[in-house]
């Protein structure tokens, strides 16, 4: 499986501080065997998230495409509605997995929005920003992701009870 990685951050855009969240993301997906095809760092801009999105997507560049940071509430973060303004379906249950597991441990977890959907082929969800949260949300929800990766390119008919 092809992976893409969309880091959403103006300051790593512009080089101004290093993205320390992909990396992070590439050694746990390493573990299920995806392959790492796009690490594109992007402004926190909603236009151009969901221009990037929507190009790797129908481009088929990638069947599974992570965004990193822009799910919390500040004025800027916008990777939510980017999300849901590119895909063909919803999937909340990820990012409301993704909330219930970090408020465990970070009661302030309950203020993210990230989401996931599938556009065409291809799955897209939205991770925390945080190299302290992102390894272990990521690690929660990847049995799943490989399951809705794997079914959204057609090797699985339907969703397991």
């Amino acid at each position: 499986m092809k992976v893409a990685i969309v880091s959403v951050d103006t300051m790593i855009y512009r080089k101004q501080k290093d993205d320390t969240c992909s990396p992070i993301v590439r050694r746990v997906l390493d573990q299920v065997s995806f392959k790492t095809e796009l690490v594109q760092p992007v402004p926190n801009d909603r236009e151009v998230i969901r221009k990037i999105l929507a190009k790797i997507a129908d481009a088929q560049m990638a069947d599974l495409i992570l965004t990193i940071g822009g799910i919390g509430c500040r004025e800027e973060d916008c990777v939510p509605e980017a999300t849901k303004a590119v895909v063909d379906k919803e999937i909340p249950g990820i990012g409301e997995s993704m909330r219930l597991f970090m408020t465990r441990t970070r009661k302030r977890a309950m203020l993210t929005r990230g989401t996931a959907g599938i556009r065409g082929k291809s799955l897209i969800v939205n991770l925390p920003g945080s190299p302290k949260i992102i390894k272990e949300c990521l690690e929660y929800v990847l049995p799943e992701i490989v399951y809705a990766t794997e079914t959204a390119v057609g090797e699985h008919d339907d969703v397991e009870e």
